[in-house]
């Protein structure tokens, strides 16, 4: 079977795809299931999120440009949603790329949330479910390739290849070196533009946890598509 990397959302992905937006969706999406969330709904659009969340009672976090949104529950901080326990309970998660990114690959008969805190976990996932090919989609920044998503495509691939049966195409292979280079997963994603940007919004925080590699054993899952609908899954 064959493991790609797509540094921005491109093409049409048909077997296994796993969105990365590791600052910050996909590792909030991470720290929200780590905290029992049961169901995550993605929305792209503000005012699709705000009529979804008051139609079904479900929390509603998101930001535009970094800040929380006026109106919504919470942010898009991992380190604010590890704080609380979600036990059971729904979320509507609506940010500036993530959002767009899975709206982009919701085609492919799987579709995974993947960040590096889960990396693990979302590698074993996506080798279960595949059939020929698994794609680690970078959800990029602005529409620009962004560092922290490939080292997140990085580390997930290493642990797709440790676990065996799948050839890495040139794409993951750079993503790999990103990933197994000499300054460290965290040092390496604290040098990232987006990373920068939220420590001078507040975030640094958000940033140092989202490089903890495997501190979370949860990974959403795509259910449904109109809306996204993402259930929390710990593979076996």
């Amino acid at each position: 079977m064959e493991l790609d990397v797509a540094f921005l959302p491109a093409g049409d992905p048909t077997d296994v795809a796993v969105v990365i937006d590791v600052l910050r969706m996909t590792t909030t999406a991470a720290a929200l299931v780590a905290g029992g969330m049961r169901r995550l709904t993605i929305v792209a659009e503000t005012d699709a999120a705000l009529a979804h969340a008051a139609s079904s009672g479900a929390l509603l976090f998101g930001e535009r440009m970094g800040l929380p949104y006026p109106g919504f529950d919470g942010g898009n901080s991992p380190v604010e949603h590890a704080r609380h326990d979600y036990g059971g309970r729904s979320a509507i998660l609506c940010t500036t790329n993530g959002s767009k990114a899975v709206a982009l690959v919701a085609g492919a008969r799987h579709v995974l949330l993947g960040a590096i805190v889960n990396a693990p976990a979302v590698a074993r996932l996506a080798a279960q479910l595949a059939s020929e090919r698994v794609t680690l989609v970078c959800a990029g920044t602005d529409g620009e390739v962004s560092l922290d998503d490939v080292l997140g495509a990085g580390c997930i691939a290493a642990e797709v290849v440790r676990l065996g049966g799948f050839e890495p195409t040139d794409a993951a292979r750079i993503a790999m070196a990103v990933a197994t280079g000499g300054t460290g997963v965290g040092a390496t994603l604290a040098s990232a533009r987006h990373a920068h940007t939220l420590g001078e919004l507040g975030f640094g925080e958000d940033v140092e946890y989202a490089g903890r590699l495997g501190s979370v054993g949860g990974v959403a899952r795509l259910v449904g598509r109109a809306p996204f609908e993402f259930e929390a899954v710990t593979p076996g």
